[in-house]
């Protein structure tokens, strides 16, 4: 079948592939060197033609009266068995491991048969001939092994300025949004297939593993650039501009590539897939962004920063984040119309880390997206019970921020609605706020997401607007409501005539658009002043109330009175 030959052509191990009734289907070129007639030396029994045929068994040899094929297939599956074929003129010892397996897209049934040539007597701990070693189903090494080939590597490359090694580490985007919707058998032959698509980019001597789920490595020998290794990835990518088709659905599919190289002896196999991997975890947070070489080094500091990134993992099922609320309060008459919700991690040993601590690990890492959609849904219910319990926070709203990478997730839509049905706040209520940034570099994809959102009676905010100019010029195409200042443009605005014209011009866009502008970071008295000549309708900072925890902010909300 064209799949397994796709699959296992260069593969250097000896493949053979049967099926339920134990006939021959597939045997891969290392098969046909190493048994020669696979079919012959695979069914004969001892004495037809291989000669005689002896199984490694508790440290002894014993005699098989069947074929080789009976007596692998009639013993437990997945664990390596050592033979001794006697043949002229001399012996050969082998490794060989089955595994039962099902294709449901071809509906086949059948089993793989690997097998290793060793030189002696192998050892009864030797696995490396086992599948154990290897993925089932894509049949790729695993960690184990792929850590000694990069070891293995680092040693026998020359070394130089002109020649070296690259890593590349590959993450498939949208494998979880299409195991949830198409089934994980779906979501193993998509696998499978890529496996085929990326390897059909590599050269023989090159190695790709996977590392479990969706992150493979490439282990890329003798390249002399970076240009080169881009050129590799550049490939890679290549290899997904087709769509895959799914239960006759076509999907789109891309990766996130991150590449360490090295010149040096002075680095081990762990220290470069650790840079790999974190170079693969920056492009997640640059949207659109292909591919990334790891520059710097795993310093003391990143070593924190990764310790940091392992308990982050844990922090929401272990209850350690919690959100604070800061007001938000017209201008005019200082009475509170909503609150802006800011997320919190009461670290078990470093105690209360503000966002500025983790949010860039969050981000870097993916986490970020679960995190978000916490701190939303928790932001809501929190809101939802407030207006339940006290009169004055019945027609407040709650701003919460959301990351590229949160609409950037197929089911991004799909996620707020099913959190406003969870939580039944009015969608009236709750305000989503963006960075400038997700509008600059996602102009065109993140429009029709938008639309949708605010179709819902969500109301939508650009934060920190101001800090890229250019943006002000088609800021009317997005289906915004609201600007908030960047607070930067508060200080020296008096004194600094080109900030206060920018600042100027800002509100007097908003207004053209019918935008409402909100001001951050008002601490003084000099910025109200400041904000209330520009006419801004409203505002949070210090002046009014720092961020306050679930308790203060309902003492505060029982206390005053709330705009109607």
């Amino acid at each position: 079948m064209n799949i397994f030959k796709n699959l296992f052509d260069r593969c250097g191990d000896a493949v053979v592939i049967v099926n339920e009734q134990a006939g021959l289907t597939y045997a891969n070129p290392s098969a046909w060197g190493l048994l020669g007639d696979p079919v012959m030396m695979l069914t004969a029994t001892p004495g037809q033609a291989q000669g005689a045929l002896w199984k490694k068994q508790q440290g002894r040899l014993i005699e098989q009266p069947r074929s080789l094929l009976q007596t692998v297939l009639a013993h437990q599956p997945g664990l390596s068995q050592d033979f001794l074929l006697q043949r002229s003129p001399a012996a050969t010892w082998l490794a060989v491991t089955s595994q039962a397996f099902h294709l449901p897209s071809l509906d086949f049934h059948g089993w793989l048969l690997l097998m290793h040539e060793v030189s002696q007597s192998p050892d009864s701990s030797d696995s490396h001939s086992s599948l154990a070693s290897r993925d089932v189903l894509t049949s790729l090494i695993n960690r184990t092994i792929l850590m000694e080939r990069i070891q293995q590597a680092l040693h026998q490359s020359p070394q130089t300025q002109q020649s070296g090694i690259a890593i590349l580490c590959v993450d498939i985007t949208r494998l979880k949004a299409i195991n949830d919707t198409f089934g994980y058998l779906a979501g193993d032959r998509l696998l499978v297939e890529i496996v085929h698509r990326l390897s059909n980019s590599l050269r023989p001597t090159d190695t790709i593993a996977r590392l479990g789920g969706d992150e493979f490595i490439v282990l890329v020998e003798d390249i002399a650039t970076e240009a080169a290794a881009i050129a590799i990835a550049e490939a890679l990518h290549a290899q997904m501009v087709s769509p895959f088709v799914i239960n006759g659905c076509e999907i789109n599919i891309g990766l996130n590539i991150g590449i360490s190289l090295s010149h040096s002896q002075s680095l081990d196999a762990d220290t470069l897939l650790r840079q790999a991997d974190r170079a693969m975890a920056e492009t997640k947070q640059h949207f659109g962004e292909r591919h990334r070489i790891f520059a710097g080094e795993l310093t003391a500091t990143t070593e924190d920063a990764l310790h940091l990134e392992m308990s982050l993992k844990q922090a929401i099922e272990n209850g350690e984040l919690y959100l604070e609320y800061q007001p938000m309060v017209l201008v005019r008459t200082q009475e509170i119309v909503g609150m802006e919700s800011l997320v919190r991690w009461r670290h078990p040993e470093q105690g209360v880390l503000a966002p500025g601590q983790f949010i860039g690990i969050a981000e870097r890492t993916g986490l970020i997206i679960p995190l978000g959609w916490w701190v939303l849904e928790e932001s809501c219910r929190q809101l939802k019970a407030w207006q339940e319990t006290i009169p004055q926070a019945q027609n407040l709203f709650v701003s919460v921020n959301m990351s590229s990478q949160q609409f950037a997730q197929p089911d991004v839509l799909d996620r707020i609605k099913a959190i406003l049905q969870r939580t039944r706040l009015s969608p009236e209520f709750l305000k989503i706020e963006m960075t400038e940034s997700v509008l600059i570099d996602n102009s065109e994809s993140i429009i029709e997401i938008l639309a949708a959102i605010r179709d819902l009676g969500i109301r939508l905010s650009v934060d920190d607007f101001g800090t890229g100019y250019s943006s002000l010029s088609y800021l009317h195409r997005f289906p915004v409501d609201t600007l908030k200042i960047d607070r930067s443009f508060l200080e020296n605005a008096d004194s600094d005539y080109e900030k206060l014209e920018i600042l100027q011009s800002v509100v007097r866009l908003a207004w053209n658009l019918g935008l409402e502008v909100v001001a951050e970071g008002i601490e003084t008295q000099k910025h109200l002043a400041q904000v209330q000549a520009l006419r801004c309708e409203s505002g949070q900072g210090f002046l009014f109330s720092p961020p306050l925890d679930q308790s203060a902010m309902a003492a505060i909300l029982r206390s005053r009175s709330t705009a109607s």
